[in-house]
């Protein structure tokens, strides 16, 4: 009997020809499959396979070797490399591992559990470099638990490395759907990461470095560089440096900037102009309607160009989990589209996306309409979706980007995850330099490991090293049990 097919299998379908299964649903009697000379998932049922698998990768057909899954053999990374020399090295090495105790991996230290991501990283650097230039955009595609929201994690350390801004939300299917665009321009600039200010999220530290910088082309009605909600926000924002100003009225500026929900442009604009003395500005409306992802895409555009001029490289769009799409209305897939489409416009510009910002539908007032979706030809923003290989969704962003941008994330196979293990050991055997049991439960260690993600017990690299950790410690405790206990380890995830 031929045994069930599996994720990365390649099958013959006799209607649709040869595929790549992408993913099991509905306990294995439906899959998704990428067949070749298509972009998009089909989904079938298992038994409308009328031809057999290909033949197994380790047997010959002919004088050929077919390869089912490519494999890679994983880059092999020195702990010590990453760390500084000496006793100020050992005590970093401490705190990397008391962070992975808690499941919390150290931003500065992600190389150390990145594995199988050499191809799609010397993607990011490309990317990046066409940032900085003018706009670049990326969609990264995979299964769950193949580690897409830690790739975002691996780019935004690479943009913050490069000098630019970082925005990542995490989408879902309520509070910050895709089709609230104002729940989602909240949620990116109040998570706004600096490479020089990290311990200072949100707009705050842009809107004072641009006062010291003291950017009067910004202020200037008919500059190019007049933004309709960001000059007058700097206007204000620099009056109220003075520590005699209100402190608080500053505070409400920047709530209402970063799209607070409270807070009313029209109880805000005089207020500021009492307190500051301020004439000729006006603070416009940031609603809650769906039908304004425009507006919000030009005030990212704004930030970034506001940070390109003030030193930095450009600004990281990262949206994680925007498979959330298929969880959407009718209507609210539309409303999602325009989002996708215009951040999308935003990054690359409109001449190099399926999406006509001209024609696309545009809410609120008349004034609100006038705005353009794009604040500067070159806005320098590399704009990043991950989301697995869910045919709705995957098709929404098919019918905006090119096929050049979607990269699916390499399979990771039992020698990553040998090497994920390995780098933990040498981080654990600096750390306790005279602890040797370690080397009991080296050799096994990869293989429970992988047989955990394969079961979906470890969702993600995070995991992964926490489970690790746990091994070691216990295994630094109590060495007596070290086999008895990863017997029953074993035992279980084979269960």
């Amino acid at each position: 009997m031929r045994p069930p097919v599996q994720p990365g299998e390649e099958i013959l379908h006799p209607a649709y020809g040869r595929g790549r299964v992408i993913r099991l649903i509905r306990g294995g009697r439906y899959m998704l499959v990428l067949f070749e000379g298509r972009r998009v998932l089909s989904q079938v049922a298992a038994h409308e396979l009328a031809f057999p698998p290909l033949p197994d990768p380790t047997r010959t057909s002919g004088a050929k070797v077919v390869r089912l899954v490519p494999k890679s053999s994983p880059a092999r990374v020195s702990v010590d490399s990453l760390l500084p020399q000496g006793i100020r090295g050992d005590h970093q090495a401490l705190q990397v591992l008391e962070a992975l105790r808690v499941g919390v991996a150290p931003r500065h230290m992600v190389e150390l559990y990145t594995v199988g991501r050499e191809r799609e990283m010397a993607l990011v650097d490309s990317d990046l470099e066409q940032a900085s230039r003018g706009g670049a955009a990326r969609v990264f595609l995979g299964d769950y638990g193949t580690g897409k929201t830690h790739m975002l994690e691996c780019i935004e350390e690479r943009a913050l490395r490069r000098n630019l801004l970082v925005a990542r939300v995490t989408l879902d299917g309520g509070e910050v759907a895709a089709s609230h665009p104002r729940r989602v321009y909240r949620a990116l600039v109040q998570n706004l990461s600096y490479p020089d200010r990290i311990d200072r999220p949100g707009l705050e530290p842009l809107l004072e470095a641009a006062c010291e910088k003291n950017l009067e082309r910004w202020l200037r009605r008919g500059s190019p560089r007049h933004h309709h909600y960001l000059s007058p926000a700097l206007a204000y924002f620099r009056e109220l440096r003075d520590p005699q100003k209100d402190r608080g009225l500053r505070e409400t500026l920047l709530d209402w900037l970063e799209g607070h929900p409270t807070v009313s442009n029209t109880e805000l604009d005089p207020a500021l102009r009492q307190a500051t003395g301020l004439r000729g500005q006006r603070l416009y409306a940031l609603q809650d309607h769906r039908t304004l992802a425009h507006l919000y895409a030009y005030l990212l555009g704004g930030v970034s160009v506001l940070a390109r001029d003030l030193g930095y490289a450009g600004l990281a769009v990262l949206f994680d989990e925007a498979e959330f799409y298929s969880l959407l209305s009718g209507q609210g897939r539309e409303f999602a589209n325009l989002l996708f489409g215009y951040y999308a416009a935003a990054a690359l510009g409109p001449e190099r996306v399926a999406f006509d910002i001209h024609s696309a539908a545009r809410g609120g007032h008349l004034i609100h309409r006038s705005f353009p979706p794009i604040f500067a030809p070159a806005q320098g923003i590399y704009c990043v979706f991950a989301m697995t290989e869910d045919p709705v969704g995957l098709r929404a962003l098919d019918a905006i980007l090119e096929e050049e941008h979607f990269t699916r994330l390499t399979p990771l196979d039992l020698a990553h995850f040998q090497e994920l293990c390995r780098r933990v050991l040498e981080l654990y055997r600096r750390t306790y330099p005279a602890f040797t049991a370690a080397d009991q439960v080296e050799r096994p260690m990869g293989e429970v490991v992988f047989q955990g993600v394969e079961r979906g017990i470890f969702e993600n690299p995070r995991q992964v090293l926490k489970f690790v950790v746990e091994l070691l410690d216990y295994s630094r405790l109590c060495r007596e049990g070290i086999p008895e206990y990863v017997r029953e380890l074993r035992e279980h995830l084979t269960a």
